[in-house]
């Protein structure tokens, strides 16, 4: 059996609304674009890119566990944890760039699965810390954090270049 070793490139950028008054992030767009190499089904492809567009949306503002001093899971259900939903989607761009790679998988195909996911979270964080002026330093980056964090940049106990 070949290994195919061809990695997967991808950048997204966000457009971020913030209320500075309650520390509330919406995500008001994302442009999200993806070197997959020959993209084999382009509608499941497109349809990859949305679901990771939303699970990175919720990683990087809603959805985070936790645990109690016993060591009991305070997000044992759908009414603490947070997801994200259709109506919870901004508007999404998404480019694929059909770069040939050698050693890319059948037909020059290259992944598609995590990166979507991961490369939303970082453009909200980057986004987020542009906004507020020092980075929220933990995920996921709830209103009270945010708010917090932009509390501390005003009192200049925190801030700088994000």
């Amino acid at each position: 059996m070949a290994a195919w070793v061809a990695p997967q490139f991808s950048c997204h950028a966000v457009r971020v609304k913030l209320d500075r008054d309650t520390g509330v992030a919406r995500i008001m767009h994302v442009a999200a674009a993806h070197d997959s190499g020959t993209i084999i089904n382009p509608l499941g492809a497109e349809g990859q890119v949305q679901g990771g567009v939303l699970m990175g949306i919720g990683q990087a503002l809603t959805e985070g566990t936790g645990y109690d001093n016993e060591a009991h899971q305070r997000t044992a259900g759908l009414l603490d944890y947070k997801l994200q939903t259709c109506a919870d989607a901004p508007p999404i761009d998404i480019h694929f760039v059909q770069i040939n790679t050698p050693n890319a998988g059948p037909r020059g195909a290259k992944g598609l699965a995590e990166a979507p996911n991961v490369a939303t979270a970082a453009a909200i964080a980057n986004a987020i810390a542009q906004l507020v002026g020092a980075p929220v330093r933990q995920l996921p980056m709830t209103a009270e954090r945010v708010w917090d964090t932009l509390q501390e940049v005003a009192q200049n106990t925190i801030g700088g270049a994000a």
